[in-house]
């Protein structure tokens, strides 16, 4: 017995001893089975996070393409419109004419051509007869080749031609005369007025600099085969028909173009991902409504979303470095559990997870100043354009149109002033955080804010049927010390917001009134704005001030909105040290009240707003112009020509340089100098002038900026750079003339 006792005392001393190695093998495997669990999920959660992420991108890359070409879509729809509106021009100055000959329909072509400024868009102008013979400016060019398009009973058309009567390609603009035209004794009668505009000058709607100039354009006729193509490089595609090359290709996620067409059928607009030559590409297919057209861009694919892509790389970087840091935490803390002893590395985790934090808090800084690059960057290429629109209105005016037609310039006019602000304004918002914006009064008649603000509100109100009613006080004295544009982009935001959110049928009602202020010197401006639109819950109205604040998911998607409009316009209000409050029930209204402290001034500080010729004689100043933008040039060159000024351009701030620096002292008597220029940018050109030591008038030659460059750091940086002055775009002819005079002493 004593044998076995032994033996069973052993057998469990060795089961003991194993349990207790088993406990001791569990105790420190459960650290690294733990570090294992965290690596593996680190793994697989950062394959989740690149596939999601992945997935987003692809998204972004189709909804970016989709914005872009739904943009160069209203541009080009836009400038289609433009066009039909010059052929219904044609064809009222055209009404009820009769010409002798020949020679007299070509020469009454040719004042057509003049008077409604053809040249300027591209175009020119053709008159049909009942037996399809084209008659133009230079005389009867014989049976039009396209003539057979214009037999369907409709009475426009637009297609692409490429006529023999005429050498080049054209976009037709085809109307069916509404009003007889005839020709000589046996009365030949006119059909059509065609208006042929050159497919080359058709670029500037649809160009796009966004993809570096990879983007390859398409303009496709519904049966598919293509009417134009435009592109730095050769045609990828290289078919004659566009819709049968497509659903050839190879399609990449499960895509074909069956799928895709009948996606544009239905929507308008469509993306497919396609492998082009073992190339990646993206497409767009957008259809022109009421034309026989459909625009494609073709994009490859690493030219879509770059930013986005660097971002998801960047993103999978930091989260993995990320879930590192967390992993190694939560191991130490495993380890710790086990082995107190281990505090130092506890430490030595937090002060790596400061120097983690540290790094992330320079790469927020980082991000920040890229914002506000970003920002500097979009003001000035939006600028660029409204620079064309305001310049080119403007040229329209001086033309002496006709009553109606100026009074839709001058509509044109204050609409892109009042775009123009918008602009600024919303790339602003962040300057306003950042207090850079700062309210600047000038004195004004307050009346007359209200009165531009009616007259955009009714330009709102246009094809809806909302009664606008308007009770608008006059003040004993309405010249007061004010920000009149940021008044304006408040009553502009509201009753915007009002008529948006007000459906037919329904009352906006829009009271200015005024009370006195803390003393005899001051007023309290009143606006009031109500509604009985869809109203607001009391939820939302204490969020209505909110950055991206929109009461439903689909607020944007109904209604167009962005959610910063009374964001930016609690801030102006604050700005100029006034007061905005707001009463609103869903379902049946809102009222908005803004009440703003103005100081009284003087009529005679008030600056009249002159639209007449300036007064200043100019003619004989010449100017050298350096301007690397050809349509910036061609509006400077033909407003300042107008006024008698000579003008020499330069493309680039080193030809500025070279152009000076190549004639004798007193060829130039100012420079007028763009600030964002290749191979040599504005303030790059000043200095190298400043610095020519063998020309006298180097040091003396006025140059005054005249950029796209508008916020007041740009303004600070030309003085800075050595310049006279500075002209913000998009350019006011009367300023740029007063600065030319005043740095001249020519009055």
């Amino acid at each position: 017995m004593g044998l076995q006792i032994t033996g069973i005392g052993q057998k469990k001393y060795e089961v003991n001893t194993q349990m207790q190695e088993r406990k001791n093998t569990t105790t420190y495997l459960l650290p690294v089975a733990f570090a294992m669990i965290l690596v593996v999920s680190l793994v697989l959660g950062v394959l989740f996070l690149r596939g999601r992420l992945m997935k987003l991108t692809i998204e972004e890359r189709s909804n970016q393409l989709e914005e872009m070409v739904t943009q160069i879509r209203a541009n080009l729809d836009s400038g289609l419109q433009t066009h039909w509106n010059l052929v219904a021009g044609l064809n009222n100055a055209a009404r009820g004419s009769h010409f002798k000959d020949s020679q007299d329909v070509s020469d009454n072509i040719a004042h057509m051509e003049m008077d409604f400024c053809t040249d300027l868009y591209g175009c020119r102008v053709m008159l049909l007869d009942a037996q399809g013979t084209a008659y133009l400016s230079d005389g009867p060019a014989g049976i039009w080749y396209d003539v057979s398009h214009l037999i369907d009973g409709k009475k426009r058309h637009t297609f692409v031609s490429e006529t023999d009567n005429i050498d080049g390609s054209f976009l037709v603009f085809s109307q069916e005369l509404d009003s007889p035209i005839t020709m000589g004794e046996d009365h030949v009668r006119f059909t059509h007025i065609v208006l042929l505009k050159d497919i080359q000058t058709m670029k500037q709607y649809y160009t796009t600099t966004t993809y570096g100039g990879s983007a390859a354009t398409y303009i496709i006729r519904n049966n598919g085969t293509l009417a134009y193509f435009d592109a730095a490089d050769a045609d990828v595609i290289s078919s004659r028909n566009i819709y049968k090359a497509l659903r050839e290709v190879e399609y990449v996620r499960r895509q074909s173009f069956d799928a895709v067409k009948e996606q544009l059928d239905e929507n308008g607009i469509a993306v497919a991902n396609i492998l082009l030559n073992q190339t990646e590409y993206y497409y767009c297919l957008t259809s022109l409504e009421h034309y026989d057209m459909t625009l494609m861009l073709l994009i490859p694919a690493d030219c879509v979303a770059v930013s986005t892509m660097n971002m998801m790389n960047s993103t999978v970087r930091t989260q993995t470095i990320f879930m590192s840091v967390m992993a190694v935490m939560m191991l130490l803390a495993a380890i710790s559990f086990v082995n107190v002893q281990r505090s130092s590395q506890r430490v030595k985790m937090e002060q790596e997870t400061n120097k983690e934090l540290n790094r992330l808090r320079m790469v927020a800084e980082s991000a920040n100043a890229a914002k506000s690059t970003f920002l500097n960057n979009m003001s000035h290429d939006i600028r660029t354009p409204m620079n064309a629109i305001i310049g080119f209105t403007n040229i329209a005016l001086k033309q002496n149109p006709k009553p109606e037609v100026k009074t839709c310039l001058d509509k044109i006019s204050d609409s892109s002033e009042h775009l123009l602000t918008l602009i600024n304004d919303v790339l602003d918002i962040s300057r306003i955080e950042s207090g850079k914006i700062q309210s600047s009064p000038v004195p004004v008649d307050i009346t007359e804010v209200a009165d531009t603000v009616v007259n955009v509100t009714y330009g709102f109100l246009s094809n809806r049927n909302i009664t606008f009613q308007c009770n608008l006080e006059k003040p004993e004295t309405p010249y007061v010390l004010a920000d009149a544009l940021r008044i304006r982009e408040v009553l502009v935001n509201i009753l915007g917001n009002a008529v948006k959110f007000t459906k037919d049928g329904g009352q906006i009602r829009f009271d200015a009134s005024y009370r006195p202020g803390a003393d005899g010197q001051h007023l309290v401006v009143c606006y009031r704005v109500a509604d009985t639109g869809v109203g607001m819950s009391e939820e939302f109205v204490e969020h209505i001030f909110d950055e991206f604040s929109q009461e439903e998911n689909s607020a944007r998607t109904k209604y167009k909105g962005t959610g910063l409009g009374m964001a930016i316009t609690k801030r102006y209000v604050d700005l100029m040290g006034g007061r905005i409050t707001v009463e609103s029930k869903k379902g049946e209204g809102s009222a908005f009240t803004v009440e703003l402290p103005v100081e009284v001034t003087d009529e005679s500080k008030i600056q009249k707003r002159d639209s007449s010729a300036v007064s200043h004689d100019l003619t004989g100043v010449k100017v050298l112009l350096a301007e690397d933008n050809d349509l910036n040039a061609e509006i400077a060159t033909i407003q300042l020509e107008e006024l008698g000024i000579q003008v020499t351009r330069a493309a680039d701030g080193k030809e500025a340089v070279n152009l000076f620096a190549g004639q004798l002292s007193g060829t130039f008597d100012i420079i007028l100098m763009d600030i964002m220029m290749p191979v040599m940018n504005g303030y790059e050109a000043t200095a190298a002038i400043r610095s020519l030591s063998n020309r006298p008038d180097a040091m003396l030659i006025p140059i005054i900026a005249m950029t796209a460059n508008a916020f007041v750091e740009d303004v600070q940086a030309s003085l800075d750079a050595g310049m006279n002055g500075h002209l913000s775009k998009p350019i006011v002819i009367d300023e740029v003339v007063k600065a030319i005079s005043q740095n001249i002493n020519r009055q």
